[in-house]
């Protein structure tokens, strides 16, 4: 009888172990899990552009949708800039919004606000101002959102033109460059954007890797 009784508390022994166990790796595996998805990149659709924060100061500016303006005509730089625009194109957040993508090499100086324009031969569709330079040497990347819910920029097929200007309040631009939008156009539907529409309105980051 005593040797039945220890057989069944081994018995009970070994169970509680095994469960423990068990127990043990299922808690392992959810800190694990929970641990990777902290150290994920976040999606850049919804992270604002830190260059362009750091360029500029902010990643919200203002917008006017159709206006009848047309961008500043080439200047000359003044000593201290070096502004090379080395993309603008027709692309797509990570949850498949369609953006425009801009890249540009920039040595700024300090007090010029920044303006990006969106042009076709109909003239203006977007114009973008919004921060002050700082003292800035380096890469400069971010995307604008051509649609947002219900609303979208009107861009019929053909030619688009990006303008990126460095303005001075009293002296006027600074720094203008012009480049040819490379890329599919986008085929939008939607309303046009109201007043303080998302659209176009926030320089929000650049796809992983790029």
């Amino acid at each position: 009888m005593h040797r039945s009784i220890a057989r069944q508390l081994d018995r009970l022994r070994t169970g509680r172990s095994i469960h423990g166990r068990r127990l043990a790796l299922a808690f392992a595996f959810a800190i694990s899990a929970a641990l990777a998805a902290s150290c994920e990149k976040p999606d850049a659709s919804f992270q604002t552009s830190p260059s362009a924060e750091a360029l500029i100061g902010t990643s919200t500016g203002n917008v006017a949708y159709g206006s009848g303006e047309v961008p500043p005509a080439q200047v000359t730089d003044p000593k201290g800039w070096q502004v090379r625009f080395e993309l603008a194109l027709f692309d797509h957040l990570e949850n498949d919004t369609q953006s425009l993508r801009v890249v540009l090499q920039a040595k700024t100086q300090r007090g010029a606000g920044m303006e990006v324009w969106l042009t076709n031969e109909n003239g203006t569709v977007a114009r973008w101002t919004g921060g002050s330079s700082d003292k800035y040497d380096g890469v400069v990347c971010f995307q604008m959102k051509l649609r947002d819910k219900g609303e979208s920029l009107s861009l019929p097929d053909g030619d688009y033109r990006a303008t990126l200007v460095f303005r001075d309040v009293e002296r006027g631009p600074v720094v203008v460059r012009q480049m040819k939008v490379t890329g599919p156009v986008p085929k939008l539907t939607g309303t046009a954007p109201a007043d303080r529409s998302p659209v176009f309105r926030d320089l929000l980051g650049c796809p992983r890797g790029s």
